[in-house]
C-alpha cells in the first residue's frame, strides 16, 4: 500500500487544495508557519515520514499557464531516490514527448507521468505504454463513465487514480461508490486521490484491493501536531 504525497504548485509555490475550487487555493501555512517553497516542505516531510511516492500537480499547466517544469525538474533533481508522479495537464502525445525529452536531456529517470481525464484529448494506449510507464487519473467531473468503460476493457494491466478534487481535504470516502469502480476496473492497480481522512481509511482501502492514496491534508495535520503518530501502516 503506498502512500503518496500530493503537491499543488502554483506559480513556483505549494498552494493549499480546499474542494477543488483552485482559483481559492492559497500558500501552504501550517500553524502559521511557511511551507510554500516546494523544497523545504517536501524534505521537512520526507524527514518525518517513510514516504517514497511524491504525486506533483503543476496548476498553472493544467490551467494552460506558464509551467513550473524547469521548478520540477529541480525538484527531481534535489530527491532522486523519491519517485515523482508529474500531472502537467498532458493534453496530446507531442505535449507528453517533449516534456519527457526535457527531463531526459537532464538524466532525470524518477518519475511517470499522469494522464488526467479532465486534459488529455488524443492517445494510442499501446503506442504510451511502450515508452514509458504512466498513471491514468480519472478525474470524477460528470465525464468519468465514459472513461470507465474504456479502461475496463483495455486488456493491458494500467495504473488507475480515482480523482474526486472536490473531495480533497480530507472531505470523506465515499466507500458505496468505490465498491462498484473497483469491480468495473478489478484488473488494474488502482489509486485513490480525495477524501481520505486517516489511518482507518487507508486500512479499509487496502482491504477493497487499492494499491496506494494519495493525500496531503492528512499529513498536513500530522506536521502541525494534530497526531504524534506517523501516518503509516
Amino acid at each position: 500500500m503506498k502512500l503518496i504525497l500530493a503537491i499543488d504548485i502554483r506559480k513556483g509555490k505549494v498552494v493549499k487544495a480546499y474542494a477543488g475550487f483552485r482559483s481559492n487555493y492559497k500558500k501552504l501555512l501550517l500553524n502559521n508557519n511557511d511551507f510554500s517553497c516546494p523544497l523545504f516542505f517536501i524534505n521537512t516531510v520526507i524527514e518525518k515520514f517513510k514516504i517514497n511516492y511524491i504525486y506533483i500537480a503543476d496548476l498553472d499547466a493544467l490551467a494552460m499557464m506558464k509551467d513550473n517544469k524547469k521548478l520540477i525538474k529541480n525538484i527531481l533533481l534535489s530527491f532522486p531516490n523519491k519517485n515523482f508522479l508529474i500531472d502537467a495537464g498532458f493534453n496530446y502525445p507531442i505535449v507528453i514527448y517533449n516534456y519527457n525529452k526535457f527531463l531526459e536531456k537532464h538524466k532525470i529517470k524518477n518519475y511517470s507521468f499522469v494522464l488526467g481525464t479532465e486534459s488529455i484529448k488524443n492517445y494510442r494506449l499501446n503506442d504510451l505504454l511502450q515508452k514509458k510507464n504512466f498513471f491514468f487519473s480519472i478525474d470524477f467531473n460528470g465525464s468519468e463513465k465514459k472513461w470507465i468503460n474504456r479502461f475496463s476493457q483495455e486488456k493491458v494491466k494500467l495504473n488507475l487514480i480515482f480523482m474526486f478534487v472536490k473531495r480533497t481535504g480530507g472531505r470523506g470516502v465515499n466507500y458505496s461508490v468505490l465498491k462498484k469502480l473497483k469491480k468495473m476496473v478489478c484488473q488494474n492497480n488502482c489509486f485513490l486521490a480525495g477524501g481520505v481522512k486517516n489511518k482507518s481509511d487507508i486500512k479499509k482501502l487496502y482491504f477493497l484491493g487499492f494499491k496506494g492514496v494519495i493525500v496531503s491534508d492528512m499529513i498536513h495535520k500530522q506536521l502541525m501536531g494534530v497526531s504524534n503518530s506517523p501516518p503509516i501502516i
